[in-house]
């Protein structure tokens, strides 16, 4: 999880909301927006409060906890929250040409037991895990889910963050409001003017200075999505050894990659969804792919890479529009 540092700017008149909750695997959500409106606000929390119910594949009883301990195939009525998700994240698996997945949990499950255990896994049992993995191995009609083959388990780590940043700017607008920003762990969302009376400007991390700012960007004038995903804070550690915390479905091993973070933004809100998978896709695909698919979408990218004991960074050809 990045720390996303707000920069400051001329401020205007009236009373901001702003308050942050740590929800959902205890990531800091910021909600702040103005003017303030208190059944605005409560609406807000409700909403995200019940994130964890849903996706929250670790809590008994959530919706896909109660999927994924299926282990059958067949049919699966989906809540009207689940269904745009895993629609959402069947548009980001054809878009990365089946590198974004949620399907990858067994992968993930598989390398964390080897964490606690000590033990890298074997390739074999890296090969019977993979067989379980695969978006193809599910079909999807409105809200309903069909499971095509035993034991396959869904994680929406890559892509929920930003769905909820969706969300959360789609009610705020809804109810009227001026200004707003929302932070989900890497995820930032925001449009208007800050505070200090600027459109907003976020500072993304520096990957070897947990309280430095590698650069900043800022909103052009019609909001901002943006996501940072980085190698830098929550790596697997096996005896002694570090892994990516990224998990590629291609080989069902982390990530091998001199890429220490990957950041994706949108000159509008509305794109977290994309800016979250994208950034964590860009660990496996690299720079010239990534590029071609964000700027596609009309968002741009940035890498960062350690070459030779340094940090250089790598920018798609509109990166610079957001500095």
């Amino acid at each position: 999880m990045l720390l996303i540092l707000i920069l400051a700017g001329c401020k205007p008149s009236g009373r901001w909301y702003n308050e942050t909750r740590d929800l959902y695997y205890g990531i800091p959500i910021r909600v702040s927006y103005y003017p303030e409106n208190s059944g605005l606000s409560r609406q807000v929390w409700t909403y995200l409060e019940s994130i964890g119910g849903v996706f929250n594949d670790y809590k008994e009883g959530s919706e896909i906890a109660t999927i994924n301990r299926l282990n059958a195939t067949g049919d699966v009525t989906l809540s009207p929250m689940l269904s745009e998700a895993f629609g959402k994240a069947r548009q980001a698996w054809q878009l990365s040409e089946g590198v974004f997945d949620i399907t990858c949990a067994p992968i993930r499950n598989l390398w964390k037991t080897a964490a606690k255990t000590g033990d890298v896994p074997s390739a074999e049992a890296v090969s019977a895990v993979r067989e379980r993995c695969g978006l193809n191995l599910t079909e999807q009609d409105g809200n309903q889910l069909t499971l095509l083959k035993d034991g396959v388990q869904f994680d929406f780590g890559g892509i929920i963050k930003g769905m909820i940043a969706d969300h959360v700017i789609a009610m705020l607008k809804e109810a009227g409001t001026q200004s707003a920003l929302i932070q989900i762990g890497g995820e930032t969302a925001a449009f208007g003017l800050s505070p200090k009376g600027r459109t907003f400007r976020i500072g993304v991390q520096h990957p070897t200075d947990r309280n430095g700012i590698w650069c900043v960007i800022q909103d052009t004038g019609n909001g901002l999505s943006t996501s940072t995903s980085g190698n830098y804070e929550t790596p697997i550690v096996i005896d002694g050894q570090e892994f990516y915390h990224i998990m590629d479905p291609r080989t069902g091993y982390p990530a091998k990659t001199q890429i220490v973070s990957v950041s994706i933004a949108f000159p509008e809100t509305g794109k977290n969804w994309l800016t979250d998978t994208l950034s964590t896709t860009g660990v496996l695909l690299g720079p010239e792919k990534t590029f071609e698919i964000v700027q596609s979408l009309g968002g741009e990218a940035m890498f960062l890479i350690r070459e030779n004991g340094t940090i250089r960074e790598v920018k798609s050809p509109g990166w610079g529009g957001f500095e």
